[in-house]
């Protein structure tokens, strides 16, 4: 569709036309679904959601005279309201554990499994680089060197109670710098959603 239709469409959708917004769903259904899809891998979550956003677009139709260009705007919106949807879902200290003993696993099969991967990799390393001295060796030595509480707290010469204290804050402290460095997010999101 050119531009000048496209501006049209968009108008039409704004000024209440539910024909023309019926064809915008249809348009970007299997787009906005299958986004949906990939980052929840379920069918049922994904449809709710991709309705969600349909139904957001609706209600708020009066932005969509200013929109140039329709896929990037529902794209967006789209990967916003899965993004809060998931942040609140998943971006929860126990999931942020689960992850990162994941971090030592065999390599993803896909391709861009793989690339997710090494990104996730890059920002969890940056978030460990902001841990407190103590609190970043003792998630070191539990999360990659595979080290339990009672070693660890032999080895620092710490108590247990304070080594499993550490891994509490360095999670803590993983998730709040996750959740200010949005770039990353994303990522992490669609890997946890992944892992079962």
């Amino acid at each position: 569709m050119d531009h000048d239709n496209e501006k049209q469409w968009l108008l039409a959708v704004a000024s209440g036309d539910e024909r023309s917004f019926r064809q915008l769903v249809q348009q970007y259904w299997p787009q906005v679904y299958g986004t949906a899809l990939r980052l929840t891998r379920s069918p049922e979550q994904a449809k709710d959601l991709s309705q969600d956003i349909f139904l957001k677009l609706w209600n708020n139709r009066q932005k969509l005279s200013e929109v140039d260009n329709a896929g990037t705007f529902i794209y967006v919106c789209a990967r916003n309201l899965i993004m809060d949807f998931l942040s609140r879902k998943v971006l929860r200290t126990d999931n942020l554990d689960t992850l990162t003993g994941h971090l030592q696993a065999d390599p993803l099969p896909d391709a861009q499994a793989r690339l997710e991967y090494r990104e996730l990799e890059s920002t969890l390393s940056k978030a460990i680089e902001h841990l407190p001295a103590k609190v970043k060796e003792v998630f070191i030595l539990h999360r990659f060197q595979g080290l339990s509480h009672p070693q660890i707290a032999r080895q620092l010469n710490i108590s247990v109670v304070s080594s499993q204290t550490y891994i509490v804050r360095a999670l803590r402290s993983i998730r709040e710098y996750l959740e200010r460095h949005p770039e990353g997010i994303f990522t992490l999101l669609a890997l946890l959603i992944a892992f079962p």
